[in-house]
């Protein structure tokens, strides 16, 4: 059995910088000097429960002190779901008009970033993608929360008097309160999965089809894959082809599948695409921001997974060997 060899996989270590809460988790209920508070909107906290663990003898489960955080054990973070959304979101909700029955429309969708690097689902013709894009959460560092208490102005309304004057009459103000955050520092790991990246299936078989082709369409789909790739690094001489059986290596039976194999070159444009998108990805509210303020990456060719977690020393900045290869023809 031939061993798989070379850069298995891209991974990167994030450093992010903002100011406020870009990621709320929504009102919370907990309990403020022993009475009930249904209206304290929390950010999204890692490992933080709002019951105290406590029950009473009819079952009622005590709920936390509204002042009760720890923000060190408990950190402010920002979902990797919202990294996502806003990292793609020039194309976020272009899936939703994806036509199975129009062969145009499906290859747009995957000669994209959305195909070849967000990954998708098309719930009406279960055609997919797996995404060769891992992030992890952006975890914050500095913990500088607090307790807010904030209120809203109520609307006056006038009332017309007997005598033909108008008086007015203001409404009960609406008291609430946030768990809010000054300065906030992040960090957030992340991969691209070579296996994932170089191979598009075009094939049922496995239960992966990424579209539905018909006989002799398979090389149409692949030029059109290539000419995207090329778009994005004119200097890169990118390939994209289409074969009927292609097989993974290392496995017994040889069963292969209709699918589309990028060469070395595409392969790095991809990967030096998406390391650009992740280095300038910003996230701007009205009262809150966060944006990447650098990036390390590890083009790592060892069978450890994610090292630059453990040693970043042992990282290698720039790609000493061509993409594993995990596919062959058959």
């Amino acid at each position: 059995m031939e061993k798989v060899t070379g850069i298995k996989s891209v991974d990167f270590k994030i450093i992010a910088l903002g100011h406020g809460v870009v990621n709320w988790n929504g009102p919370t209920a907990l309990s403020s000097n022993g009475k009930n508070l249904d209206n304290h909107s929390l950010p999204k906290l890692r490992g933080y429960s709002n019951l105290t663990g406590e029950v009473s003898e009819k079952g009622f489960k005590y709920k936390k002190d509204v002042t009760d955080i720890n923000f060190e054990k408990n950190p402010l973070y920002i979902s990797q779901n919202c990294v996502r959304h806003h990292l793609f979101r020039s194309q976020a909700f272009d899936i939703h008009y994806a036509n199975k029955s129009k062969l145009d429309n499906l290859i747009q969708i995957l000669a994209s970033e959305t195909g070849l690097i967000r990954g998708y689902v098309i719930p009406n013709s279960q055609n997919k993608r797996t995404s060769p894009l891992l992030i992890e959460d952006f975890v914050d560092e500095l913990h500088n929360g607090n307790y807010e208490q904030l209120s809203n102005a109520s609307s006056v309304e006038e009332i017309p008097k007997p005598d033909g004057t108008v008086g007015y009459k203001r409404g009960e103000n609406s008291i609430f309160s946030k768990t809010t955050f000054g300065d906030t520092r992040y960090k957030s790991y992340g991969s691209i999965s070579i296996e994932q990246l170089q191979f598009i299936s075009l094939d049922k078989k496995f239960d992966r089809e990424a579209m539905q082709i018909k006989q002799g369409q398979g090389e149409e789909v692949a030029q059109e894959i290539q000419s995207f790739i090329k778009s994005l690094n004119s200097n890169l001489k990118p390939v994209a082809t289409f074969h009927e059986n292609y097989v993974r290596s290392g496995t017994i039976f040889e069963e292969g599948e209709n699918g589309i194999l990028l060469n070395n070159d595409a392969i790095q444009a991809l990967v030096e695409y998406t390391l650009t998108l992740i280095s300038e990805l910003s996230i701007r509210q009205a009262k809150s921001y966060m944006y990447v303020d650098s990036i390390t990456v590890d083009y790592n060719d060892s069978k450890k997974m994610m090292r630059i977690k453990r040693d970043e020393s042992s990282v290698s900045g720039t790609p000493e060997s061509d993409f594993a290869n995990y596919f062959y023809t058959k």
